[in-house]
């Protein structure tokens, strides 16, 4: 047995005989951490010298908390001198009491701990964190993330202006996607957006609270232009006006939103002399989305239905002119869900399958017989179950840099056509699975300032050209500074 051990065993010994003639002094060798005493239970209290000795031995990586007011103990003497230490000074009279919840105790050096709360002492010196960084995966991600809309995956700022709108008002970002057109930026309540609507560009401008939020959108495409023969009204692909209204309801998001929007170049012309003729190129689109987003912890789900009114059609007079069938009326129930089924301080992974039911009815029109000469009626209508599985993973490779990688397909379930022409009736049924979409990307953060991700495009992976061409390289890059 060594020195150390020999003189350390023998002020454990004395420190028990002395604790045993003084009841009074305070125990120095409790099994529990220590915490800073109340002033008043210090007073008139003498502590031996060798009871902060004892208790080195006991708790070598114990940490010595000291309240604000309270005066720090005399450290004892080395052990290799055994000569007794200046008798402890008693604690001045403190104003204020540390209630000891508020006091962490210091781990081992050996064991891994994770960052301290604000009021918890600092961690000994040589305690290291170990395994890989716990960086956050809950951060606000550009476009090029999440493109297959996993519900439990992380939110990007598309998701958050379509159906987590309040959200808003917890972020302070300015975003910039050259990629896609967009720039983003939030004050933490009002925010503003820029975007393109067809061949136009459009404005967007809202306020967000954590229980509601609204914005506007415009994209103004309207050319008026009178003659002595004529008044002619031109629309611009991409004339959209549009509202959105979003409201935090206990542990669920409720949007809803709106647009009226121009999706070919539309011309009307009111002669002086003839009939007026108008052309109309225009979607109405309306929809209400629920999702548990806000309270949701293992199971993620959004549910809602879309609404949209297509037209596609001229009228000269009042006679709609041409056998197209294109303007219809669309109803789509859907419902979104998304699960992590794997997770690690350093990873996650997310699997997830979106559903749509969409119902269209066209027009009826009347379609002439070539045959008999007589106008017949036409119609059609289809009904389909959309299903889209998806799966997405992300792994930090350190603590700034993270790799991610999605991928989904969809598959037509079911579609039934149910079609009549003065020529024949039809039904069709089928399932058709399409193509995998799949993508990777990366994410660069630099502290909590700032940070840019991008998603290579397929092409760049099976076309040698697209890296020197420019095109079809990136699917999404954008970057992000925070406040």
């Amino acid at each position: 047995m060594n020195l150390k051990k020999t003189i350390a065993m023998t002020l454990v010994s004395v420190a028990f005989a002395m604790a045993q003639e003084q009841p009074a002094a305070a125990p120095a060798a409790a099994a529990e951490p220590a915490t800073a005493q109340p002033a008043a239970e210090a007073q008139n209290v003498e502590k031996s010298s060798a009871a902060p000795a004892a208790a080195e031995v006991a708790q070598p990586a114990q940490e010595t908390v000291q309240t604000a007011e309270a005066k720090p103990a005399e450290v004892a003497q080395p052990a290799e001198q055994p000569q007794a230490a200046e008798p402890v000074a008693q604690a001045p009279e403190a104003k204020t009491e540390v209630p000891a919840e508020s006091v962490a105790p210091a781990a081992p050096a050996e064991v891994a701990v994770a960052p301290a709360p604000e009021n918890a002492a600092p961690a000994p010196e040589g305690a290291v964190r170990m395994g890989p960084p716990k960086t956050p995966f809950t951060v606000l991600h550009g476009n090029a993330y999440n493109r297959v809309e996993n519900e439990a995956a992380g939110d990007n700022v598309n998701g958050l202006l379509s159906k987590s709108l309040t959200k808003m008002a917890f972020n302070k970002f300015f975003y910039i996607e050259p990629s896609g057109e967009m720039g983003v930026v939030s004050l933490g309540g009002f925010f503003g957006a820029m975007d393109i609507s067809g061949q136009l560009g459009r404005a967007t401008l809202g306020y967000a609270t954590p229980v509601f939020a609204v914005d506007a959108r415009i994209g103004l495409g309207q050319i008026k232009t009178d003659t002595k023969n004529a008044e002619v009204k031109e629309t611009i692909e991409g004339d959209d006006w549009g509202l959105t209204l979003s409201a935090t309801l206990g542990g669920y998001s409720v949007t809803l939103a709106g647009d009226w929007t121009t999706f070919a170049n539309e011309t009307s012309t009111d002669p002086k002399k003839g009939p007026e003729v108008e052309q109309r190129y225009r979607d109405l689109d309306a929809s209400l989305i629920v999702t548990d987003g806000p309270s949701a912890q293992k199971h993620f789900w959004s549910a809602g239905v879309a609404f949209n009114r297509h037209e596609d059609e001229m009228e000269v007079g009042e006679t709609l002119v041409g056998d197209s069938l294109s303007s219809n009326i669309t109803i789509v129930p859907v419902f979104n869900y998304g699960v992590p089924v794997l997770r690690a301080s350093y990873a996650n992974v997310y699997m997830g399958v979106n559903s749509a039911l969409p119902i269209t009815i066209f027009d009826k029109a009347d379609m002439r017989d070539t045959t008999s000469g007589k106008l017949k009626e036409v119609s059609l209508k289809t009904v389909g179950l959309s299903l889209t599985p998806n799966i997405l993973g992300e792994v930090l490779l350190t603590e700034s840099l993270m790799l991610f990688g999605e991928a989904s397909y969809t598959w037509e379930a079911f579609r039934y056509v149910d079609s009549k022409t003065p020529y024949d009736e039809v039904e069709i049924k089928k399932s058709v699975s399409d193509k995998v979409d799949a993508s990777m990307g990366f994410r660069y953060q630099y502290k909590n300032w700032a940070a840019c991700e991008f998603a290579f495009g397929d092409s760049f992976f099976t076309d040698t050209k697209s890296i020197f061409n420019g095109e079809g390289v990136f699917v999404s890059f954008g970057g992000f500074i925070y406040f």
